[in-house]
């Protein structure tokens, strides 16, 4: 059962007027009471009215180089599919064969297609499932919170809801990932063991979920090797950043198959087109990068050292034990962009969490109190995301009239 703060009339009413008028700054409001049944509602639905309002055109270009315009293409064609091509797909996702590795997207946008061509309907659906999703999984880190909200908080939560909204951009992987969260919290937190099916279910969302449950079964059966998956995540920092450079030293003399996915998943352009926006940044991106992965090594290291308090906590101890276990294998798997720095998102609603119930905004809080330094460019680049997605009038305008336009008008 949900444990919520209690609420007010006064605040509520704020919030309701705030919404009616401005969405987005009773959104801003509702950040005062994060652990509120009404807050939640109003996170819930600037979420349905972001991916609503998500704009962008169809087919990839230069100006706008994210993956959301790939999507729409997909669904401007999903009104040619016939339902015998729609179920010879859905057959080949079942039965494993060469082609679609998920399932996810293509339902949505067939099923959709056929009332509608409006794709701003379908980045809503799409927003709407994102967002159960991840607040089911922040109800988790908000129950913890108590009656003090501080900066620490604040940071906290951002690091829990790292995979934001703007990310129904890229929607299979990464509403995948809340799905994944959700099913870990429960399993390795309320010890739940039917949130399994739950994990089952998420190669549907994206195809490389295969690896989730695979490392999630590998967690469940060594997690109690505690001494050795510490000695495994210092080796696995050390080997994560010496990676790149020694694959590409002896890149030519590996078989050719392994040669060419080295080369493939190494390439500096390559790498460097998944960690900026535009161009003209230098290194910068990757400076920030770097200092993400030791900021989030050194927030681990910190656990370590405190491990018999985290683990004598019956919340923290089997996530704990969790978070050596899938840092440690995806460190390892660092090189490759779209395994180990995507997979790597699931660590930081783990550390908020184990933070947060351990540490609380006391212990170590110069630490903690450091992360918009190291996330200084993250801030930067989702502001820049954001923008390219949304248009001057969101920000200012009544749900009535975002509805009118995106919904009615199309």
């Amino acid at each position: 059962m949900a444990l919520w703060q209690k609420e007010n009339s006064t605040d509520n009413a704020i919030k309701v007027i705030l919404f009616v008028f401005l969405p987005v700054l009773s959104f801003v409001y509702s950040l005062r009471s994060l652990n509120t049944k009404t807050s939640f509602i109003v996170f819930f639905l600037c979420a349905v009215l972001f991916g609503m309002a998500y704009t962008v055109p169809s087919g990839p270009t230069v100006e706008i180089g994210v993956d959301g315009a790939y999507y729409r293409l997909e669904f401007d064609n999903a009104k040619f599919l016939s339902e015998v091509e729609f179920l010879e797909g859905w057959n080949s996702f079942l039965n494993f064969d060469e082609g679609k590795k998920d399932y996810y997207f293509e339902t949505v946008s067939y099923y959709l297609s056929r009332f509608t061509d409006n794709y701003h309907v379908m980045f809503m659906v799409l927003a709407t499932v994102f967002a159960f999703f991840s607040l089911k999984s922040f109800k988790f880190f908000t129950e913890e919170i108590g009656q003090q909200i501080g900066l620490g908080v604040f940071i906290l939560a951002y690091m829990f809801m790292y995979n934001q909204i703007f990310n129904i951009n890229g929607v299979r992987f990464w509403t995948a990932t809340w799905i994944g969260v959700y099913a870990i919290f429960q399993i390795f937190k309320n010890n739940k063991k039917q949130y399994w099916l739950l994990v089952l279910v998420t190669p549907y969302f994206h195809g490389s979920f295969w690896i989730f449950i695979g490392v999630l079964i590998l967690a469940e059966l060594t997690r109690r090797f505690e001494k050795t998956w510490v000695i495994l995540f210092g080796f696995s920092f050390v080997f994560s950043n010496i990676a790149i450079e020694f694959l590409q030293s002896y890149q030519d003399t590996l078989p050719a198959f392994m040669s060419g996915m080295v080369n493939d998943y190494t390439d500096a352009e390559y790498v460097k087109s998944r960690n900026e926006v535009g161009i003209g940044y230098g290194f910068i991106p990757h400076t920030f990068d770097i200092l993400m992965r030791i900021y989030q090594a050194l927030l681990i290291f910190l656990f370590i050292k405190n491990s018999k308090q985290i683990r004598s906590n019956n919340k923290t101890n089997n996530l704990y034990l969790f978070l050596l276990v899938w840092a440690s294998v995806f460190n390892f798997f660092a090189f490759v962009p779209s395994l180990g720095v995507r997979f790597n998102t699931f660590v930081w609603p783990l550390i908020a969490y184990i933070w947060l119930v351990n540490f609380k905004q006391v212990k170590y809080k110069e630490v903690l109190y450091g992360m918009p330094l190291v996330f200084a460019w993250n801030f930067f680049t989702m502001f820049g995301y954001y923008n390219m997605v949304l248009t001057w009038d969101f920000y200012i305008s009544s749900p009535v009239v975002l509805i009118f336009k995106y919904l009615i008008i199309g």
